[in-house]
């Protein structure tokens, strides 16, 4: 049964394929006062109707001439939108044989003929609410699915810039460095820091600093999209990205152009030499070893990122090994 029709108050959908109009009729009767009934009198019309009008549960006579109903099950089971269609097969056939073969094929129960009305409503009435819990529980499998995808998100994803938080940033530089070296590939990290934000949150207030940082952040997302890039706030006003297949060389000019873009954003800063926002930061990169792992590239832009402040702050400095 599907949860929304029950939700909205129309009843459920039976479809009756069977070539012999009586038999039908029989059925009709026998369930029309609770479901709605459709009706097919070939294979054919009933794998139609049924991608078409996709009922809750599907009667199936098993001997029609131009597609038996063994046929029928099977095309229904193998595709997608109808696989989950319960099918009952209806028919004179008992043998143990006939009702494996069906059972293997998908289908769920067996109603044999002549039809007993008080079994045809119990069974059918079982089935649907047996597939009413299905659909219920599969729409809340869905549900917990989506919760947890959003959760992984919060958990991964800094609440106020939507960039990496410090947890994922942590685990991308240990992925990274892991790949680089094993395929000797090139590695760069940059660290920047907003220049006298402090200063900046005295002056204009948390809000005022959020939007700051919010800034920063939309300006890191748009100078590092490259797959595999990953850009984070690292903590408090302070940013950080990880360049995978890049040189320091190259990082330090992508880390210029960084500067400058804040730099042009001319937000104003009554607390600092420049009258504006600006950031300082330090770069380190180049080809991953193993004397050269998450540690290493952590303090090598840190004490990078400590330089271009003692030199003045807003500035880049890229680390050169000692």
């Amino acid at each position: 049964m599907n949860p929304d029709r029950s939700e909205q108050g129309a009843r459920p959908k039976i479809l009756i394929v069977d070539d012999t109009a009586a038999n039908i009729e029989v059925l009709y009767q026998i369930l029309k006062a609770e479901y709605d009934i459709l009706f097919a009198k070939s294979g054919t019309d009933g794998l139609r109707m049924a991608r078409e009008q996709m009922p809750d549960l599907v009667l199936l006579d098993v001997m029609m001439p131009d597609m038996d109903g063994y046929e029928v099950c099977r095309v229904l089971k193998q595709e997608p939108e109808t696989a989950r269609i319960p099918v009952v097969f209806v028919t004179a056939m008992d043998n143990d044989e006939d009702e494996t073969r069906g059972l293997e094929l998908g289908a769920i129960d067996y109603l044999t003929k002549p039809i007993r009305p008080s079994i045809v409503r119990a069974r059918v009435r079982n089935h649907l609410e047996l597939k009413h819990r299905g659909d219920l529980l599969e729409q809340l499998s869905a549900q917990l699915a989506h919760k947890n995808r959003e959760l992984e998100v919060l958990v991964r994803e800094d609440g106020l810039t939507g960039i990496a938080n410090r947890r994922h940033f942590d685990e991308a530089l240990r992925c990274e460095i892991q790949r680089a070296a094993r395929n000797g590939r090139n590695l760069s990290l940059i660290m920047c820091d907003i220049d006298h934000f402090k200063r900046f949150n005295d002056l204009y207030g948390h809000f005022a600093g959020d939007k700051c940082l919010q800034l920063v952040g939309e300006l890191l997302k748009k100078s590092f999209k490259r797959a595999g890039e990953v850009v984070a706030r690292y903590g408090g006003e302070e940013f950080a990205a990880i360049l995978p297949d890049t040189s320091g060389e190259l990082a330090g000019h992508l880390a210029e152009r960084l500067r400058l873009e804040l730099f042009g954003q001319a937000l104003p800063h009554a607390q600092s030499p420049s009258g504006v926002v600006t950031m300082s930061l330090g770069v380190t990169g180049g080809l991953v070893t193993r004397e050269r792992g998450v540690e290493w590239f952590i303090t090598s832009a840190d004490n990078a990122l400590y330089r271009s402040k003692e030199g003045g702050r807003n500035r880049v400095t890229v680390w050169e090994d000692q």
